[in-house]
């Protein structure tokens, strides 16, 4: 029990009060930074709906190489980790993208599931997709995050890591 051990520590009221604050500040810091000062909580229930929904055109303008499509739902300030741990900002994302046609032969999300922490949802879930040319399926689990902003949503994180085999 966290408020017992603490208590039973010899903490005074205020002192426990102030470390409780302290961890949620703590905790809710990532979500805190990624809202503007003027953008409204969204209704949960509907954000969660526009998201998978938008997560999923996602997958589909990656399958198309859909470059203008992705390039409008990227933030700036977007993050991408591929699975091999290799960081790219939304420009390299953006040139690789550019430089090819499709690459994928199959990409299928198998779990996706939402999260909306006021403008902030946080999309999680598993896919395996394949190469074209290749035999070789990638299984994998992701993490997006999206932010609402001038009434639409940006993806700006996306992180992916490989389950089973070997990179």
């Amino acid at each position: 029990m966290f408020f017992g051990a603490v208590k039973g520590g010899g903490m005074s009221s205020r002192h426990h009060i102030g470390a409780v604050l302290g961890t949620c500040m703590v905790l809710c810091a990532p979500v805190a930074a990624a809202q503007t000062p003027n953008e409204k909580c969204v209704n949960p229930a509907e954000a969660e709906q526009q998201v998978l929904a938008l997560d999923e055109k996602r997958v589909s303008a990656l399958r198309d190489n859909d470059v203008a499509f992705l390039d409008a739902i990227t933030d700036e300030d977007y993050l991408h980790v591929h699975s091999s741990g290799n960081a790219r900002s939304k420009a390299q994302f953006m040139r690789g993208r550019a430089n090819r046609t499709s690459s994928f032969s199959a990409f299928v999300i198998v779990e996706n599931r939402a999260t909306i922490y006021c403008n902030v949802a946080i999309v999680a879930g598993t896919y395996h997709n394949s190469q074209k040319g290749s035999t070789a399926e990638k299984h994998a689990r992701h993490l997006r995050i999206y932010v609402h902003r001038d009434g639409q949503w940006k993806n700006v994180v996306h992180q992916s890591t490989r389950v089973g085999g070997s990179d």
